[in-house]
């Protein structure tokens, strides 16, 4: 039961990081508009893949600290700081309404290599699980052993694939509504994030 707990835990954490519109996910929706839903998927595939190795190399670096009863505080505060930039983050994202289209880039046509290329550069995936593990931790919900691990890493790469997978479902209907969705979500956990560094702050008082 605790693993599939787990499992789902980094399902729902990376479903709900991956919601609002960025590169990534805009860029699965044009590449689905421009060629096909399979290669979209293809993408989709390529970033999910990614993802299994920031999530894991995160996930590791928070259990390092947290077994060393030294560094323990030291992991509270370095997720506070993570969830501070976040909300900072998603708020100045909401604000903006940003309006950059997606370049894609003619020199790779292999979606997937795309898909790999760009999830790479996405330097807040290993903050973001490093945060996401060490606030679950603290409220009593993750434990840190290989199998725990393991499982969190697999249900956020399957809960990326899955948003992945909406966005060239409903490719259209999300580039014409791309700028309010971006405007509210990140509205939403902007104050989310901002939520759950103040509860974590009072924790380690």
């Amino acid at each position: 039961m605790s693993l599939i707990i787990h499992f789902m835990l980094g399902y729902i954490s990376s479903f709900i990081g991956t919601t609002p519109p960025s590169m990534l996910n805009m860029t699965t929706a044009k590449i689905t508009l421009k060629k096909t839903k399979k290669e979209g998927l293809k993408f989709a595939l390529g970033v999910s893949s990614i993802v299994l190795i920031q999530a894991y190399i995160a996930l590791i670096f928070a259990s390092y600290i947290h077994n060393n009863s030294n560094f323990e505080r030291y992991l509270q505060v370095v997720g506070i700081f993570i969830f501070i930039v976040l909300s900072v983050y998603f708020y100045k994202q909401a604000v903006q309404e940003s309006k950059q289209e997606v370049k894609s880039n003619k020199k790779f046509k292999n979606s997937f290599v795309v898909g790999l290329m760009l999830s790479t550069l996405n330097m807040f995936a290993i903050p973001f699980y490093c945060g996401v593990s060490s606030a679950l931790n603290m409220f009593g919900l993750f434990e840190f052993n290989q199998a725990n691990i393991l499982l969190f890493v697999i249900g956020s790469a399957l809960g990326t694939y899955s948003l992945l997978y909406v966005y060239a479902s409903a490719a259209i209907k999300i580039q014409k509504k791309a700028t309010l969705l971006t405007k509210n979500l990140n509205y939403i956990l902007s104050g989310l994030t901002a939520f759950i560094a103040l509860v974590t702050f009072i924790k380690i008082l």
